[in-house]
């Protein structure tokens, strides 16, 4: 289970790259980013949080297989296991334990992508602040809003980090209860670690 691990470490390099912006860095950010222009973003991140919110809702989503060597195997809404573009057998059960992994899953895709929107209106904010402090602007005061809007995406990253032990949780009960499963349960308790350690 990769996606929303991938989607995290891209939110901390973003973190750790903005948190010591010096003004020196945007030399050729000749103008600041207005504020219509940051509401534009604003609107743009919605409208792709919507759609991503959609698709995780309705599509089929495709399960890690990290090194390319088992068939493709993807979750239904309906929480049908299809492997090979075979649907596995499930009884009530499995199918129930399915749907709750389904859930977690979409959910921590979900909190990825929010994260890494939340990383691009802040490396935005940065270019702004930036290019003001280069133009006379307080050095200064200019690092501190940068630290200020990094801390508001970390904390929102660990908030992310915090979902995973249970995903790992359903996972597991997904890979007990359905054999098919297993090859693709890729998760384990060291990618919970490093996601913490990398904050």
């Amino acid at each position: 289970m990769s996606l929303p691990l991938h989607a995290a470490a891209i939110v901390l390099m973003t973190v750790a790259g903005l948190s010591g912006c010096q003004a020196s860095e945007t030399e050729n950010a000749q103008e600041a980013t207005s504020s219509a222009e940051l509401t534009g973003l604003d609107g743009v991140a919605a409208m792709a949080i919507a759609d991503i919110r959609e698709e995780l809702a309705t599509e089929n989503l495709a399960l890690d297989d990290d090194d390319g060597k088992l068939p493709k195997a993807a979750l239904s809404p309906r929480g049908e296991l299809l492997i090979d573009g075979k649907q596995v057998a499930l009884d009530a059960r499995q199918l129930a334990i399915a749907l709750d992994y389904r859930g977690e899953l979409a959910g921590v895709a979900l909190a990825g992508a929010e994260v890494g929107l939340e990383g691009a209106a802040l490396a935005k904010v940065a270019m702004k602040e930036a290019a003001k402090a280069l133009f006379g602007g307080d050095k200064a005061a200019m690092e501190a809003r940068i630290e200020a809007e990094a801390e508001g995406v970390k904390t929102a990253a660990l908030a992310l980090c915090g979902r995973l032990p249970t995903l790992l949780a359903s996972q597991t009960r997904f890979a007990d209860a359905v054999p098919e499963f297993v090859p693709y349960a890729r998760m384990s308790q060291k990618d919970i670690e490093e996601c913490e350690v990398d904050l």
